[in-house]
């Protein structure tokens, strides 16, 4: 019995696209109205669509750096030391794609709450932060000995913490990953992407 290649399978299960990017199946989809975004709610794939949020992704596609980057010294008459570092300068080059997450009445509003729901958790966190802050300080107030090693500690901790921003090549909310997974392709084309930031804007009626 002959195996079916690749393509033939892909085009069996609707993929009208299979030499295409999953990124360039959303585009070309959306720009002709084809399934995913074919009115149907993408959450529950019953009822059509009552609303959209708009998707925002930004993809970086090229970054040039001068003198390949990293930081280099360089004489400086207005200094006493005659020596200063420069961080080389970079350019980003990106490329934004914007899409509809399609929901029915039900699903938007689960949609809303979840989002609400984690901007409550967002708020939680920084009041938690604001409360060790505080604490810290009346420590700080009755056991000035032992502050020089505890701010060291959280010194060095807050560094980490602040250097592994950078590492973070995909932003995107947590909250809005498996609304997302909903969306045929989507998935896949993030996965393919090596870095990007990917947004929301509010909810619309849709058509």
């Amino acid at each position: 019995m002959p195996v079916s290649d690749t393509i033939t399978l892909q085009e069996s299960s609707g993929d009208k696209y299979p030499l295409l990017r999953p990124l360039e199946k959303l585009k070309r989809t959306l720009e002709l109205g084809e399934a995913p975004f074919d009115g149907l709610c993408h959450h529950c794939e019953e009822a059509d669509a009552a609303f959209q949020i708009p998707i925002i992704l930004n993809v970086v596609v090229e970054r040039y750096m001068e003198n390949d980057g990293g930081i280099r010294p360089t004489v400086s008459p207005t200094l006493k030391v005659g020596i200063k570092l420069v961080a080389a300068e970079a350019e980003e080059y990106s490329e934004e794609t914007n899409f509809p997450l399609l929901l029915c009445k039900q699903c938007n509003a689960e949609y809303e709450a979840a989002q609400k729901a984690a901007s409550r958790k967002s708020m939680l966190g920084l009041f938690a932060l604001l409360g060790l802050l505080v604490a810290f300080l009346i420590f700080a107030y009755f056991n000035a000995a032992v502050v020089a090693l505890l701010s060291g500690i959280l010194w060095l901790i807050g560094a980490i913490a602040w250097a592994s921003r950078f590492r973070d090549t995909k932003k995107i909310d947590s909250f809005i990953k498996p609304w997302l997974n909903d969306i045929r392709w989507v998935p896949e084309a993030l996965a393919l992407e090596d870095e990007y930031t990917l947004s929301t804007g509010e909810s619309k009626t849709f058509r």
